[in-house]
């Protein structure tokens, strides 16, 4: 098997996974804001250590509040992985080097980027939600940047690099095709 026939292969599978993805995600928040009230203290706590954090008893406005806020980096993540999705589903047909590939490593760099600046609301938001149950002067807004976030950011700026590597190996490769 040569390695064209090997990438369509593997690119089929990712392509599958990437599908699986996308289709469990949502199903996933839903679940996590419909169920909020019978999950764990231990998933559903903020790293404060403010007195009397509302414990599991959230109403069903503030869980559809959740939701929502829910969308913000479910629909960046979202939009990332239907960018990926559609580069394995390049490599399946076997185009391997194109411009529109260059647009899907740059579209995906631009996902990364907006994912973490949505979670940072997204989390922000939860740590409100789940203290507003809390007496006044007890209520947390958190706020965090740490390692995920930045390890993030990093992995889109490469993306975003090997986008630009790529179209500069593009451009070459069409001007070696016209040589004679």
């Amino acid at each position: 098997m040569d390695n064209v026939s090997k990438i369509k292969k593997h690119s089929r599978n990712f392509y599958l996974l990437l599908s699986g993805f996308l289709a469990i995600i949502p199903f996933y928040y839903l679940l996590y804001w419909i169920l909020i009230n019978q999950l764990p203290d231990t998933l559903i706590s903020v790293n404060i250590n403010a007195p009397g954090l509302s414990p599991n008893h959230l109403p069903v406005t503030l869980q559809v509040l959740g939701f929502a806020f829910s969308l913000l980096p479910m629909s960046a993540l979202g939009y990332g992985l239907i960018n990926i999705r559609q580069l394995f589903s390049y490599y399946r047909q076997g185009v391997i080097f194109s411009f529109e590939h260059v647009i899907l490593f740059k579209k995906t760099a631009k996902g990364l980027v907006l994912w973490v600046l949505a979670s940072i609301v997204y989390e922000s938001a939860k740590s409100v939600i789940f203290s507003l149950g809390n007496p006044p002067g007890s209520r947390v807004i958190g706020v965090s940047f740490g390692s995920p976030e930045l390890t993030t950011l990093v992995i889109g700026g490469v993306v975003f690099f090997i986008a630009w590597v790529m179209d500069e190996g593009r451009v070459l490769n069409e001007e070696n095709e016209l040589t004679v």
